[in-house]
């Protein structure tokens, strides 16, 4: 017999799924690394975004290396990535564990900030994307459940709290597998 989910149901597991993934549960018990932190993921800062044109479904995928311990595997979608006015890099994010299911999310990063956004989770029931409404910017924490937010910020998206190059670039970073060194001062 074969268990199969009521389609309303898929968009809420998916984003269950998505926030256990990235550690988003487990932020509370995060401590914080600066003085003005208000609340779970610091103060409130407002920015101003391009509007949020949702990409076509994930089809050409590039391997982001997390750890060789981390049990997720993470790629992004080529196309889906845009550098946006200012500091934000916008990409598709897939999360896959071995044959189980995939997370996709659709997701911007802000490199003046250190912090990032669930903008949508793709449905793959309706091929839609479903969109993270009143979703906020969340400070990148250096470890947790997966690091995919600070591996994507040191390595590939950003340098000096500015996004590091083009798209061509940031995806060639990525495919070349091009990590941060720290700089000893």
């Amino acid at each position: 017999m074969k268990f199969t989910l009521p389609s309303r149901l898929t968009p809420l597991l998916a984003a269950c799924l998505y926030c256990l993934s990235t550690g988003i549960v487990s932020a509370g018990s995060a401590s914080a690394d600066t003085g003005d932190d208000t609340g779970w993921f610091g103060t409130s800062k407002i920015t101003k975004e391009s509007p949020v044109v949702f990409p076509g479904a994930p089809q050409d995928l590039l391997h982001v290396h997390v750890t060789d311990e981390s049990a997720l595997q993470f790629f992004i979608d080529r196309k889906s990535l845009a550098v946006q006015p200012g500091s934000t890099v916008r990409y598709t994010l897939v999360a896959k564990a071995g044959q189980g299911p995939s997370n996709v999310s659709y997701e911007g990063l802000d490199c003046a900030q250190r912090r990032w956004k669930l903008y949508a989770v793709w449905n793959e029931a309706e091929k839609k994307w479903t969109p993270a409404g009143g979703s906020d910017w969340q400070r990148i924490p250096e470890s947790g459940a997966t690091r995919i937010h600070s591996t994507l910020y040191n390595d590939d998206f950003c340098k000096d709290f500015a996004v590091n190059g083009s798209a061509d670039d940031i995806l060639r970073r990525v495919q070349q597998g091009l990590r941060a060194i720290p700089r000893i001062d």
